[in-house]
């Protein structure tokens, strides 16, 4: 569904560059209905409102049974083809059009499903199925991110704002925007009925938090997290509201720690529950809540419970450096600096593999298959610097789309190719078979395959042992990578300075010739656009991962240097515990860690051994203690 919305998009895209080769979509189809109804190839009579409840039912099947492509295109049928267009003001056909919108938003094409939901909204709040287009529409754009344009959209509609839907959508877009004042006055005309009010309210305690106005915050905040269990009346309560209260949750206990006050931070962080997707982050920054309180050996156990549970995390890296400063204020200064010596020679590789992965694109192809697959194989240091890496969510969605336009362009080289030889058979011309020629799209498709191929006899070269051909093979395979780069932007940019003209149109002027002739070129013109967009999808995508790439090499940095001053103040105070040791026992005194060892030891002959207490428990006494 993503991909037939890129094909929209596409299809937008080269009607607005030409205007004047292409007749809008509407007209366009009635020309074709009213040329087919001539040459008897379809019954108008057969469209009655019968038969357009028997779609629209047949469509809503398909949507419940999970398959939202299948069900656009029958209702794509009913509200863009003319065979129903007298049917329009039915309550019918606008269930049609209201769950075209839903269908494309499930299958994730959201521009597309704003245009026929805004169709719905157009019609007024006395709509059967305004409310319920409007509740999807906020869905799509907030999932979309495209708030700025649905709130000017629904202003142009005049929309009626039922259940402060449109109120949140405009405090949200202020709240993005930077602009507090208009995001705090709409936000706050959201009330209990809404089912973003918990949201709203969220959101007013972190614009609060911007400002310094903590207790305002925590109240805010407070509202949110602390509900009872069974209390439907304050919030409308779903899966979204689950989430903010974690993160209500959360921010409590970061105000808390702000102010200085670590139990109430404790307390907030220990109410994140078990299987909440903020359990890392509350056990974290439980931990540096412990270390704030002084109390080291609680957070070196916080932070080892973090480990196990989020070791891959890339907060993994900083806790460790955080263990190893608590073990140095709980006087463990050898554990402490056997920590730092291990963090900075495992950390300063990479600092060199990041710059390596800068400079080579075959590298950032790697890392970027390994986190789109968690199943491509890496090799040590690679596989590490994967697991660090915090990209941007955008570079997933980009991949996604970029995978399915690759599949899409590839499709389209058939459909012009179909579009062509149904163009021959009406001119009399005979046209070359769809599979004969080599379309632009697959030309990429072939240079993207070799770079696929690249990324994998690489990895496969990091597992052998390295040496002198090793290295060499590795740097030319650098170079192929290189040169492969090089010309893909070389095609790209050769493909957008063709000029893909068919030639001069039919001579006939009406009837199906000119319709399919018009057909074949916007067909040509889409394999085009498609392989440009994948080009600036690539690109996008490759920009967010150096981005990271490059966000990674400062943490990196600033990690080893907190690590190095780490390893000075255990060393430091090693040498101060040892010289503590010496002086009491040049004054006569044990040293408290040696009394007890000591005092053991004078209590047994040379020839006897000390065995410490068994004591006996009964491991079932202690199931099912928790």
């Amino acid at each position: 569904m993503k991909q037939l919305a890129l094909m929209l998009t596409l299809l937008t895209s080269v009607a607005s560059a030409k205007p004047a080769r292409r007749a809008p979509v509407r007209a366009e189809a009635d020309a074709y209905q009213e040329e087919m109804e001539k040459r008897g190839l379809v019954d108008k009579t057969v469209a009655t409102p019968a038969r357009l409840a028997d779609e629209v039912r047949a469509a809503d099947d398909e949507l419940t049974a999970g398959r939202p492509a299948i069900a656009a295109a029958r209702l794509y049928a009913i509200v863009d083809g003319p065979r129903f267009k007298d049917f329009a003001d039915s309550e019918d056909y606008q269930d049609a059009e209201y769950r075209l919108g839903l269908a494309l938003h499930r299958g994730g094409a959201g521009q597309s499903a704003r245009k026929y939901l805004e169709r719905v909204l157009a019609r007024g709040a006395k709509a059967p199925f305004y409310q319920a287009a409007l509740r999807i529409y906020s869905d799509v754009c907030l999932d979309s991110r495209t708030l700025p344009a649905c709130v000017a959209a629904l202003d142009r509609l005049g929309a009626e704002d039922q259940n402060q839907e449109i109120a949140y959508l405009r405090g949200r877009a202020a709240f993005e925007a930077g602009d507090a004042k208009e995001a705090e006055d709409e936000l706050a005309r959201v009330t209990p009925r809404s089912r973003f009010y918990s949201s709203a309210i969220y959101l007013r305690g972190v614009m609060r938090v911007e400002h310094r106005d903590y207790k305002g915050a925590a109240d805010a905040f407070c509202i949110v997290a602390d509900v009872k269990d069974g209390d439907t009346l304050r919030f409308y309560i779903d899966g979204r509201y689950y989430a903010v209260r974690d993160l209500a949750r959360l921010a409590l206990g970061r105000v808390a720690h702000e102010e200085g006050r670590h139990d109430d931070a404790f307390y907030h962080y220990f109410k994140i529950p078990q299987d909440s997707n903020r359990l890392g982050e509350a056990l974290f920054e439980a931990a540096w809540t412990s270390l704030q309180n002084k109390q080291f050996d609680l957070g070196a156990r916080l932070v080892d419970e973090f480990l196990k549970q989020f070791g891959s995390s890339p907060k993994a890296a900083e806790a460790k450096l955080l263990y190893a400063t608590l073990q140095v204020k709980t006087c463990r200064f050898a554990e402490a600096e056997k920590g730092f010596e291990t963090f900075i020679k495992s950390h300063e590789p990479l600092i060199a593999l990041v710059d390596r992965a800068l400079a080579e694109p075959s590298l950032r192809e790697t890392l970027a298959a390994k986190l789109l697959d968690e199943k491509v194989a890496l090799g040590g240091e690679e596989a590490r610097l994967a697991a660090l890496l915090d990209v941007d969510s955008r570079f997933f969605r980009l991949k996604a789309l970029e995978r399915g336009l690759r599949a899409e362009a590839n499709d389209a080289a058939h459909v012009s190719g179909a579009w062509k030889q149904l163009e021959g058979k009406l001119a009399g011309t005979p046209v070359a078979p769809v599979g004969n020629r080599l379309p632009p799209a697959e030309l990429l498709a072939r240079v993207e395959a070799l770079g696929r191929e690249l990324v994998h006899t690489r990895a496969l070269l990091r597992k052998k042992p390295k040496g002198p051909e090793a290295a060499e093979l590795e740097h030319t395979l650098a170079q192929l990578e290189t040169m492969r780069h090089d010309l893909h932007g070389t095609l790209t940019r050769a493909l957008d300075m063709e000029a893909l003209d068919g030639g001069p149109p039919p001579a006939a002027t009406q009837g199906l010739q000119p319709l399919v002739h018009a057909d074949s070129q916007h067909a040509e013109e889409l394999e085009l656009n498609a392989a440009r967009l994948l080009e600036r999808l690539q690109q996008a995508s490759g920009d967010l991962m150096v981005k990271a790439l490059g966000d990674l090499r400062a943490r990196l940095e600033d990690e080893l240097r907190r690590a190095r001053l780490g390893k000075i103040d255990a060393v430091i105070g090693q040498k101060r515990k040892l010289e503590k040791q010496i002086e009491d026992l040049a004054a006569g005194r044990f040293p408290p860690e040696m009394f007890g060892k000591l005092h053991i030891e004078g209590l047994i002959r040379d020839d006897e051994e000390y065995w410490p207490p068994e004591p006996e428990i009964w491991l079932d006494e202690y199931e099912g203690y928790k």
